[in-house]
């Protein structure tokens, strides 16, 4: 009844979440009465804006949506002694509790407390961290980049798989998992407004750590304002500017010569970085008026000669392929087979490709006896940040906030012609920009409303180096109309090009307004929201092709490319993207405060499903039971049966799929305070959560034809690839009509006609124990469900029988057997599956000391297990080995590390009463960060399409134990007990069957502060990153065809690196 009334009373508010906490408590006589009409005020000490109400009948009062920062408590009441608290400080979304018990006696008496606000959380049932802003600014973060600390938080870990965080990515995102959810169900907040790029859904890039004050990392049952994206929040908030002026100016300076060579590379590299810039806030009118600006910069120049590659011998380059196909280059031995024309694993020069040989003459020859080569791609980039925000306390009713944030990156493109892998990364010129703006207004002393508008704008732009051949100006008889870009050249096993040119722009607007009141026992909390996102791009990558060549003719991927066997090659028209999406929702919430030890937290949210639309109509939809019945398009009718387009009948509009409004959100939750002196609470709740699906996922049917044309055909020739292909090269093709001719064997992606958004079910319990003033310990079990997690699902696989090849795999596609006439126009075709399902369940134990004397400590340990059936990918694929069978994909994420364990610290010395010691001993400050964690899964794959269906996803036959007791980087597991199945089988191993290396790590900073003036300090930092130099290696090679990389590690993070530093504080 009371969740009904609250909505119905709703007021227009929007999609936002302010950046704002609350202090409550209870105000009571020596005795344990109640005072009722105490007179309560909080008052910020850095910019003296105050709040006041009175205590309510049963002596509780809750002071809502206050900053974080430095504030004073005062109550008064008439017969009792005034009462004031100072040196509280008020953390990003907590909720400290503050009870005072007032003594009897007279107003020319004072009690002064200087205290520090509880540490226990006893208002939310979600799980938090809060990371302050001495942790942000103290610690060692490599790069400078604060999203690292979300680390720290405990239960999150970087993921960055399936591509949701690449180069279409502004370059310094981070993309992390927070309880099991996907890398890019993580929502992000700067002052309280969201801050992704709804391109994957991923964060975008942080301000500088000088600017920020804080931030805090949630998951699990969050209360109901909060939405869209189920994995976890990071609220972070800018400094404001004070009434005292503040700020700082430093440089950190990195070179080669202080750092370590890493474990693969042969010596060191050549860095030389420099980052510099400053901050300064402060008043502009006293009490009312403040500002806060910030800068920073950052070059770079290095060339790590840690890229690694296989590219022929000079035997090779003769056809002669005996040593590279011999241990130890193989793991076991190759012998290329009779499609090769190879005898002895000799190829005859007269069958070697001759564009083949002109790319391969482009790439220097290896010395090594397989092939390997290390080199380096020189890295010169440079990037520039900028900060301003305006606080305005208006009334003292009333205050407004401006901030922008601008960030820009630029990476020069670089070409080396004795080396085109060394064109293997694209330029970048990139930037993001950030606007918020915000009202906070006292409607009365219990009731409170606040605002926010955003806008916020990523623009991504590759582009090629100079001088970079196309796969047409080296002979081959193709279509290739984009400079500077060989196309996709993949080997597995032995390199890799794909300097992918393109452009793509993404905006976020978004409208947020609160209503919060407190009325007697109850916090109530409503709203709606609206968000607006859109997507433009550019992506001209497939006009130029895609050649894969995996070893499926000749038995080797490099003899393959030798011979100008192409297993799998793919053009298309240009990727134009032109997609809007809009997200309103609603929600309330009611903190019910049932008795002194007892609290009910009640939500409900309505998040529905309105997928995004395109703006020029590149919609398309496929219905096999129309395909079947022969039914066909009334707008394009000379497309295939099945498709159908926007203005058919039944067709949703511009949108791939119909709109879902039922999707309800309800919220649950209990505080449990034993005690009822908020220093131990129990607390648990349950709360269910809409995922929002980012603009990217389908970008690849406005890639369908007749907009996109894609096809893509096995088994053909580098030097013709379009030769046997009916019509010749369909390439430059028309503009689409009415009486467009559909290609054939064309590659299709689709969203159902009735999708699910995915939804996320949580549920958690902790408790939390207050010990002394300043040390907490928490004990916290969280389980979550995720259900119609969106995968990939190939409708059309080829089917294996009697006689089948790589070569007729188009002509056993299961369209073309039921229908020859029909069948022929589709190839590859993938319908987005929403029946994806995952799982995890976790134990997070954590230890937290607040700064005092002289120190602080943070710990965590994570204890966890996530499975799924595939995990979140910027590119809709098939996601299974055997297309009709998804519950073999259960398996343990592909993030999933089931240990976890994270420690950090700033302490200082003491401050010495000796003036000598002083000098020696004092100013010191040590800052660590160490870590440690298991290993993420391993997926052992074939690595080529022995089931012949036309999806390469197949795995092998296991025939022995994969794990070894003693693993090493030559040999991390037992690759003896992997073996290929029988030809148009699949495998019997499971997905993600073995576990990669795990590590440990510390980094460090130390530094020493002098005084140079009153308020005025000069600080000299030192920071060493893997301070030990220990190597942490990354996962093996897992693909049974690469014979040069299964089960061997050949790469590994950063070794030891080390910067210093100077900065000015005042």
């Amino acid at each position: 009844m009371r969740l009904g009334l609250l909505l119905c009373v709703a007021v227009p508010v929007v999609a936002q979440v302010a950046a704002v906490s609350q202090i409550s408590g209870i105000i009571q006589d020596a005795s344990g009465a109640a005072i009722a009409g105490a007179r309560v005020t909080i008052t910020n000490t850095d910019t003296s804006a105050s709040r006041t109400l009175d205590s309510a009948a049963d002596g509780s009062y809750a002071v809502t949506n206050l900053v974080a920062g430095p504030y004073q408590l005062q109550v008064a009441k008439d017969g009792f002694t005034p009462y004031t608290q100072n040196g509280i400080v008020l953390q990003v979304n907590t909720n400290p509790q503050i009870n005072v018990t007032l003594k009897v006696g007279g107003v020319t008496e004072q009690i002064e407390v200087r205290a520090n606000a509880g540490m226990v959380e006893t208002q939310n049932t979600s799980v938090g961290q809060v990371i302050d802003q001495q942790r942000v600014v103290d610690l060692p973060l490599n790069g400078r980049n604060a999203a690292q600390l979300i680390a720290l938080s405990g239960a999150a870990v970087v993921n960055t798989g399936g591509g949701v965080a690449t180069n279409l990515n502004y370059p310094t995102v981070a993309a992390f998992s927070v309880a099991g959810g996907q890398g890019n169900q993580t929502n992000y907040f700067l002052d309280g407004s969201t801050h992704i790029d709804p391109r994957t859904n991923v964060g975008m890039p942080l301000p500088f750590p000088d600017a920020l004050q804080e931030f805090k990392v949630e998951t699990s049952t969050l209360p109901a304002n909060y939405g869209s994206h189920p994995g976890g929040a990071v609220n972070v908030i800018t400094k404001s500017g004070t009434n005292a002026v503040h700020g700082d100016a430093f440089e950190f300076l990195r070179n080669y010569v202080f750092n370590a060579r890493n474990f693969f590379a042969p010596a060191r590299d050549s860095l030389k970085r420099n980052q510099f810039g400053g901050v300064i806030g402060g008043p502009i009118k006293k009490d009312k008026l403040f500002f806060f600006a910030g800068f920073q910069g950052t070059t770079e120049r290095t060339a790590p000669a840690t890229n690694q590659a296989f590219v022929p011998t000079a035997a090779v380059l003769q056809g002669n392929f005996q040593t590279i196909l011999s241990p130890p280059c193989q793991r076991t031995p190759v012998t290329l087979n009779a499609a090769s024309g190879a005898v002895n694993n000799v190829i005859p020069q007269s069958m070697l490709n001759p564009i083949a040989l002109k790319f391969l003459s482009l790439l220097p020859v290896s010395a090594d006896s397989c092939g390997r080569i290390l080199y380096g791609i020189p890295q010169i980039d440079n990037e520039y940040q900028g900060t301003g925000r305006l606080d305005w306390q208006r009334t003292e009713k009333d205050s407004i906030f401006f901030r922008y944030f601008v960030t820009n990156y630029t990476l020069d493109a670089f070409y080396n012609t004795a080396n085109l892998l060394t064109a293997g990364n694209p330029g970048l010129q990139d930037q993001v920009q950030s606007l918020t703006a915000g009202d906070t207004h006292l409607i009365s002393s219990t009731i409170v409303n606040s605002f926010r508008a955003s806008f916020s704008r990523s623009a991504v732009v590759r582009v090629g180096a100079n001088g970079v051949p196309t796969i047409a100006q080296l002979g081959s008889n193709i279509y290739s109309p984009i400079p500077n870009y060989s196309g996709q050249i993949q080997v597995p096993g032995y390199f890799t090009l794909s300097s992918i040119p393109g452009w793509v722009y993404t905006n976020i607007s978004s409208l947020g307004d609160e209503l919060g009141m407190t009325h007697g026992a109850h916090q109530l909390t409503f709203g709606v929201s609206w968000v607006h996102t859109q997507m433009n791009g550019d992506g001209p990558f497939q006009q130029n092709p895609r050649f894969t060549f995996n070893g499926q003719l000749t038995g080797n991927a490099l003899a393959d490319f030798l011979t100008g066997n192409v297993d799998t090659f793919l053009q298309g028209n240009g990727q134009i993207a032109r997609d809007a999406a809009n997200a309103p929702s609603l929600y309330a919430q009611d903190n019910w405060k049932v008795n002194k030890r007892l609290q009910l937290n009640l939500g409900i949210r309505w998040d529905p499903f309105i997928p995004q639309h395109q703006l020029y109509g590149y919609a398309s939809q496929f219905d096999p039971a129309k395909f079947y019945a022969g039914q066909t398009s009334t707008v394009l009718k000379l497309a295939p049966p099945g498709l159908t387009f926007p203005g058919d009948a039944g067709f949703p509009g511009r949108s791939d799929t119909f709109p879902r409004y039922g999707d309800i959100a309800p919220r649950f939750g209990f505080v449990l305070d034993p005690r009822g002196k908020g220093t131990e609470t129990l607390r648990g709740g349950y709360g269910m959560f809409w995922d929002s699906a980012y603009l990217w996922n389908t970008l690849h049917v406005p890639l369908n034809p007749p907009w996109g044309e894609t096809i893509t055909l096995p088994n053909v020739n580098l030097s013709s690839p379009w030769q046997n292909y009916p019509g010749g090269n369909p390439f430059p093709s028309g503009t689409p009509g009415p009486n467009f001719q559909f290609p054939l064997d064309g590659t299709y992606v689709f969203e159902p006609l009735h999708a699910h958004a995915t939804y996320v079910q949580q549920w958690n319990v902790s408790f939390q124990k207050q010990l002394g003033a300043d040390w907490l310990v928490s004990a916290t079990y969280l389980g979550n469900k995720t259900t119609h997690q969106w995968l990939g699902h190939e409708l059309n696989p080829a089917v294996y029988g009697p006689g089948a090849t790589l070569g007729n795999q188009e002509s056993r596609r299961v369209f073309i057997l039921a229908n020859p006439s029909t069948g022929k126009y589709f190839g590859s075709t993938i319908m987005i599956d929403d029946n994806g399902n995952a799982s995890y369940n976790g134990l997070l134990l954590s230890l937290n000391h607040r700064f005092s004397h002289s120190f602080s400590v943070l710990a965590n340990y994570t204890l966890s297990h996530c499975f799924d059936q595939g995990e979140a990918n910027q590119d809709i694929t098939n996601y299974y080995q055997n297309p009709n069978n998804r519950r073999a994909e259960w398996a343990s994420c592909s993030f999933d590390r089931r240990q976890v364990f994270n420690l950090s610290a700033v302490t200082q010395s003491p401050k010495f009463s000796s003036a000598w010691v002083q000098r020696i001993a004092g100013g010191w400050q040590l800052s660590p960060i160490f870590t440690a964690y298991t290993g993420t899964p391993l997926n052992i794959t074939d690595g080529t399409d022995i089931s012949l269906t036309g999806i390469g996803l197949d795995r092998p036959n296991v025939i022995g134990n994969g794990a070894l007791p003693n693993p090493t980087i030559a040999q991390w597991f037992n690759t003896a007990a992997f073996a290929k199945q029988a030809p148009g089988t699949y495998g019997n191993a499971g997905r993600n069957l073995l576990v990669g290396p795990g590590a440990w790590n510390l980094d460090a900073a130390l530094s020493r502060s002098f005084v140079i003036r009153e308020n005025v300090k000069l600080n000299f930092r030192w920071e060493a990153f893997n301070v030990f130099n220990h190597a942490r290696f990354n996962n093996p090679g897992t693909s049974l065809s690469s014979g040069t990389t299964f089960g061997i590690i050949s790469t590994a993070q950063d070794p030891r690196i080390m910067q210093v530093a100077a900065k000015i504080v005042f």
